[in-house]
């Protein structure tokens, strides 16, 4: 292993997910088998041990969608299953399949999710657990060490389902195919025209902003940023924001601390810093409009967003802006610098009635070879030690950004400070929503500290034990 790629991976193993312990990837200790343990007992490892089976897959618009959907005829001729797939938006893909799980239905065998969505599908018994699957050899490849897992991203699909505690413990509900944390996105050329710096704080970035907004005509704008009513705007991009102000959802007495001093500045210049730089429609951009406004070459900066996207804005076939893009650090707050660490995932329908075809696409999916070729087509960023590894991938990686090797030393540097810093509930989704609500209402009406206080207390009722 090369030394950048061991400092890569120690920071995340270190630091990626604080609440979980690092050590080796660890399946067992779980809850329950499931149906896994005992799966073709006594018998040799056999690829085609389910041929004829028909599955069904919901998954989520997604770059890592586009890098699979090409290698779908490759599994299928291996093993003999076929593969039906559905793909949605975020929002209605959570929405369906919020249904199907609730219902009991089994449309779906596989789907991708998340830790935040899981901590609802595990605590309502709608997950297959998989340790059984993992260290059972007579249905998971020999080639499939799970020890090559960076130990922090893997342990994020484990939860003992204990309230507020417990990641990293109890049974496996499901396996990481990427993850991403949060950073600055720039165009080179916009800031030197305007004879801007790279912001390396908030009040820097709303001073960069005002600045780029007397230089720049037409359609382009200054910065950009996810803003809709959306749990995923607390959580993740603001919520990074919020996290380097010292914002805590929960304060050390198991209070929501949402409307605090440091939240109500933090909102207040959040809110600021779009209405200085960002169009008009802004409240209702999604990451999909961040990712596709950026790579069009519309905006100077975008912040607090995925480092993932950087291979949609390297790819000239996908961007304008592939030679004059560069990446930073995302700005310091008043207590320093913070990011969110988003990871996902792939579950299994504890309602599915093809189980063993259902794991052998997991295990498929997430082997080391298949989870490479992903990729290498702008699945980023890798979960696997032995990804980084890979010269090839390590080259593509090492050239992109403002100068070469910037893009790497930001996710090194990022790799420090992410994490997941809420803690696991059924309910978490709902409450920041509830969060991006009084947010985004705020943006509106400017009652900033009035919007966070009655979030507050609605959270209040909802996470009381």
């Amino acid at each position: 292993m090369n030394r950048r790629t061991t400092a890569l991976t120690g920071l995340i193993c270190a630091s990626t997910l604080a609440l979980v312990a690092c050590g080796p990837a660890n399946s067992g200790g779980g809850a329950g088998d499931g149906g896994g343990a005992e799966l073709r007992a006594g018998e040799s490892y056999d690829p085609r041990a389910f041929e004829g089976a028909e599955l069904n897959l919901l998954l989520i618009e997604h770059p890592f969608v586009a890098a699979l959907e090409p290698l779908l005829p490759q599994f299928e001729e291996e093993t003999g299953i076929k593969v039906n797939i559905e793909v949605l938006s975020e929002q209605q893909g959570f929405d369906k399949l919020q249904a199907d799980l609730s219902a009991g239905a089994g449309n779906y065998d596989v789907f991708m999710t998340d830790p935040l969505h899981n901590w609802q599908y595990a605590a309502a018994d709608w997950l297959e657990p998989l340790e059984g699957y993992v260290e059972n050899d007579a249905v998971t490849m020999p080639e499939y060490n799970v020890e090559d897992f960076i130990p922090g991203i893997y342990d994020a699909g484990r939860w003992n389902r204990e309230l507020l505690s417990g990641i990293g413990e109890g049974s496996t509900w499901a396996l990481p195919i990427n993850f991403e944390a949060y950073n600055l996105t720039y165009r080179p050329s916009m800031l030197k025209a305007a004879g801007v710096e790279v912001p390396q704080t908030y009040e820097e970035l709303l001073d960069a902003t005002t600045a780029l907004s007397e230089t720049l005509e037409g359609n382009q704008y200054p910065v950009v940023t996810r803003f809709d009513r959306y749990w995923d705007l607390t959580y993740l991009t603001f919520g990074s924001m919020a996290q380097s102000y010292g914002v805590e959802l929960l304060d050390e007495n198991g209070e929501v601390a949402i409307a605090s001093d440091a939240s109500v500045e933090a909102s207040e210049t959040f809110v600021e810093i779009i209405k200085a730089g960002s169009p008009e429609d802004a409240s209702a951009f999604t990451w999909y409009e961040v990712l596709q406004g950026m790579a069009s070459g519309r905006f100077a900066m975008a912040v607090n967003e995925a480092d993932l996207f950087a291979a949609t804005y390297e790819n000239p076939e996908e961007s304008a802006v592939s030679d004059d893009i560069g990446y930073a650090m995302i700005p310091e707050g008043p207590e320093g610098r913070a990011s969110s660490a988003w990871i996902w995932q792939v579950s299994m329908s504890a309602a599915s009635e093809d189980k063993g075809a259902a794991w052998t696409f997991m295990q498929w999916l997430t082997s080391p070879d298949v989870l490479l070729e992903t990729h290498m087509a702008g699945n980023m960023n890798p979960v696997r030690t032995s990804a980084w590894e890979d010269p090839e991938l390590s080259a593509m990686v090492d050239a992109w950004g403002e100068t070469p090797g910037q893009y790497r030393e930001v996710v090194e540097a990022t790799g420090e400070i992410a994490a997941i810093r809420f803690p696991p509930h059924p309910e978490l989704t709902r409450v920041l929503d509830i969060w991006a609500e009084a947010l985004q209402k705020s943006y509106f009406d400017g009652k900033t500290e009035e919007n966070l206080q009655a979030a507050a207390d609605e959270i209040s009722t909802i996470l009381a034990p």
